[in-house]
């Protein structure tokens, strides 16, 4: 491994790491702060609407003006806003400081995703170092929490970005830009969009679980410390599938599978009654996860020029679901009061976008 990929590789973990470390506990914040499951669902989907915005402009940006840039500023940022986010002592200040970490945490990955493709490296393994973030942030939020309280958390989010700062100081830019891109690209959303309507789907579903994910945890027996500790699971699992198997897959075959074995796990959820149970079901998960999201990021930096742009297109598709997901689950929640329905929901959404997917590129599969 030289130098570059030792610092890319480097930067993908200390950023999934803060981020899944800041996310982490946020529906159990909200709670401590009165939030009922509306409200619980506006502080989500806040972070990633901003998210949504952010992706989509700095992505276009990325491609105009070079990658750097945008890397090194969108973690300067990120470490101000993941910080003063341990600074909200009620629900309407962490509804705004997570507002404005999620609009600073969209400006980046784009330009990461496209460097690393400029430099010649496997979307698998790059996106492997990410899981291992997630991995890496999900326990140690487990482990802050036990011993010394859930806001912490936003400290070492801070503290993973400062330090992704200091290493992307020295990273080469790989110079490569594109003159003119239209403000809205249509011809980019035309060109992909099976990947971004059935990408929105599914994750539609999952981020309708994700906000109500600790709180599940706990209803089935999970502590502090579990309620990490299962995404855990899921994100080392994608560490070693990414790293060893996805680069070796045809892109869309690995989109279709993705889009199947995430139906049948929102669909197993529906009979979890205990926290043990829940361990096979994370492996599905990530194997899910890993098809998908390493699928979607090679078709999409092997069919366009305009690589920043469709994979923050890509973002931005995770983002607005993730920020629609929450109230469509918080509506669900409070009509059902019933964790069952809310699983059985995202099933039936996400299995939505296997058809459509399969319909337009079933001679791809």
């Amino acid at each position: 491994m030289n130098r570059e990929a030792i610092k890319i590789y480097g930067i993908q973990t200390l950023t999934y790491s803060a981020i899944m470390l800041s996310i982490t506990y946020i529906p159990r914040i909200a709670e401590d702060f009165h939030a009922n499951w509306f409200e619980i669902s506006l502080v989500v989907g806040s972070y990633n609407l901003a998210y949504f915005f952010s992706s989509m402009i700095f992505g276009r940006l990325a491609d105009i003006h070079g990658r750097k840039r945008f890397i090194t500023t969108g973690f300067i940022f990120a470490t101000f806003t993941f910080f003063i986010q341990y600074l909200s002592n009620d629900y309407l200040s962490l509804l705004l400081f997570r507002t404005l970490a999620g609009f600073t945490v969209g400006i980046f990955p784009a330009a990461i995703i496209s460097l690393a493709h400029d430099l010649k490296f496997k979307m698998g393994k790059l996106s492997a170092w990410g899981a291992l973030g997630w991995a890496i942030g999900s326990y140690l939020a487990g482990l802050i929490a036990v011993l010394w309280n859930l806001k912490t958390t936003f400290i070492a989010s801070s503290i993973f970005f400062l330090l992704a700062f200091f290493v992307s100081l020295r990273l080469r830019d790989s110079e490569i830009k594109i003159k003119s891109i239209p403000l809205f690209p249509a011809n980019v959303l035309k060109r992909n969009y099976p990947v971004y309507v059935s990408y929105f789907l599914r994750h539609v579903s999952a981020t309708m679980i994700w906000t109500f994910w600790v709180l599940y945890i706990r209803s089935i027996g999970g502590n502090d410390f579990w309620q990490a500790a299962t995404m855990g699971i899921n994100s080392t699992t994608q560490f070693f599938i990414m790293l060893f198997y996805t680069d070796l897959g045809k892109a869309e075959r690995l989109i279709f599978f993705g889009l199947i074995f995430s139906s049948l796990t929102f669909l197993s959820y529906t009979f979890i009654n205990n926290v043990w149970y829940i361990i096979p079901v994370q492996i599905l998960l990530a194997t899910s996860w890993s098809f998908l999201y390493v699928g979607s990021l090679k078709f999409l930096t092997e069919k366009n020029l305009e690589k920043a742009t469709a994979t923050g297109l890509l973002n931005s598709t995770i983002a607005l679901s993730a920020a629609i997901g929450p109230f469509v689950g918080g509506a669900v929640m409070q009509a059902f009061n019933s964790y069952q329905a809310l699983m059985l929901s995202s099933f039936l959404i996400s299995f939505a976008g296997i058809p459509l997917f399969f319909i337009k590129c079933r001679d791809e599969i």
